[in-house]
């Protein structure tokens, strides 16, 4: 009676247990679609949701463990606040702190969930219904508003460049999801998903007429498929997948090149990148932020003095221009230390999860000159699910390599016991 009482409360504890992953993973779930549905349900996902997810996931980190990404990004988030002090426009600054506290409350519950192997795919499907709510706020606002070719898929509440952060989010995470579910139709529909996503982003770029998706999009396809289909793979499929690609190239050539003649895309490509606005925004944060050493001019300030009363556009020079040398010394380290581990581990253990984690990181940090991540609650968010889960990737593959050493090990001495027997 004992032993099935302790059996029967062991049971009722992983139930509970389960039932707290559930309910935290479906409020996120919320948060991710609600955010562009309307306001109401934003500020429902936002003040409710998430911070229910994190009460719960506060269960699971018992001794409020955190990983040296965590610590990094915390003390940027801590140096944001402590800049509030000197911040000349507290307005902007209270604001600051607003998006940090926030932006602080999701990336703690992810990256605790994401320290358990099997909820990583449901975390990476948040970003989904995240591209879902953008896609269906697009359709309902703003393809109704596109007349002619120089309009972008554009708007107050959905930026052009927020679309394809979020494409570039989804195409990694399709591929992810192809590679870590072990269910053969479910990894066969995401990797379907990840060929789908190629021609949607240059649908996109057209659309949102945004220089960055040809930029990060096409050396993240090159070197993912590289990864997934190349590497290691027999010289006969390695032709196979090349006339393939140039029979794709030939068919689809003359489409493609037409419609990026015929968008504004070619338009803004065009433009010298001296003249371009950003260069001017980059060249005014350059000026403010040396003028206010070393600490910067405050959290959030630089939109209160730049040219154009906006944000440097620049995730490196707004941490420079806001926070000093310490705020952008912590970004860099942040970034640097992902990046670094990845190849690190790529070389020992020749695993080609770590070179599509290193990948990753490369073109998240090219991302970052196009606009300010660090401070923005669903792209750092997404930069720390990924880093959470290089993590939790390299513990269980350590753990499969002491296992497969151990049994190794182990036959070899019975092999010796039996050869010294005879």
């Amino acid at each position: 009676p004992i032993e099935y009482n302790n059996m029967y409360l062991k049971k009722i504890r992983y139930i509970k247990k389960d039932l707290y992953h559930i309910i935290g993973i479906l409020c996120l779930f919320f948060s991710a679609f609600a955010s562009l549905y309307s306001p109401l349900t934003n500020a429902i996902g936002l003040y409710v949701a998430i911070p229910i997810a994190c009460l719960l996931a506060t269960k699971f980190n018992k001794g409020f463990h955190t990983s040296i990404y965590e610590k990094i990004l915390y003390t940027l988030f801590l140096w944001d606040c402590i800049s509030y002090f000197w911040a000349e426009h507290k307005e902007l600054a209270s604001t600051e702190l607003h998006m940090v506290l926030g932006t602080f409350l999701l990336v703690y519950c992810l990256s605790i969930y994401a320290r358990n192997f099997k909820l990583i795919p449901y975390l990476y499907f948040i970003y989904v219904l995240l591209y879902l709510s953008a896609w269906n706020y697009a359709i309902h606002n703003i393809f109704t508003m596109m007349v002619d070719d120089s309009d972008r898929l554009n708007d107050e509440v959905l930026n052009a460049n927020t679309m394809a952060y979020y494409t570039f989010y989804v195409s990694f995470l399709f591929y992810i999801l192809s590679e870590i579910v072990n269910i053969k139709w479910l990894k066969k529909i995401w990797e379907w998903c990840f060929w789908l996503m190629l021609p949607a982003s240059f649908g996109i770029s057209i659309l949102t007429s945004s220089r960055q998706v040809p930029i990060i999009q096409v050396p993240l396809y090159a070197m993912l498929i590289y990864i997934k289909y190349v590497q290691g793979a027999s010289l006969k499929n390695k032709l196979k997948l090349g006339l393939f690609a140039l029979l794709i190239a030939v068919v689809f050539s003359g489409y493609i090149i037409s419609a990026y003649n015929n968008s504004f895309l070619k338009e803004r490509a065009e433009i010298n990148i001296a003249d371009d606005g950003r260069a001017a925004l980059a060249r005014n944060a350059i000026q403010v932020g040396f003028n206010n050493l070393p600490l910067g001019i405050g959290a959030g300030n630089f939109q209160g003095v730049s040219i154009t009363r906006q944000i440097s556009h620049n995730s490196y020079l707004e941490a420079f221009v806001n926070m000093g040398i310490p705020g952008l010394a912590l970004y860099l380290a942040l970034l640097g230390m992902f990046v670094h581990r990845q190849w690190k581990r790529y070389w020992y253990y020749k695993d080609k999860m770590f070179l599509a984690f290193f990948t990753f990181g490369v073109l998240y940090i090219l991302d970052g000159f196009f606009f300010v991540f660090y401070n923005s609650l669903w792209l750092i968010s997404f930069f720390m699910l990924v880093a959470t889960h290089s993590e939790t990737y390299y513990k269980k593959h350590n753990t499969e390599l002491k296992k497969e050493n151990k049994e190794i090990v182990k036959n070899n001495f019975i092999k010796q016991k039996d050869a010294s027997i005879q």
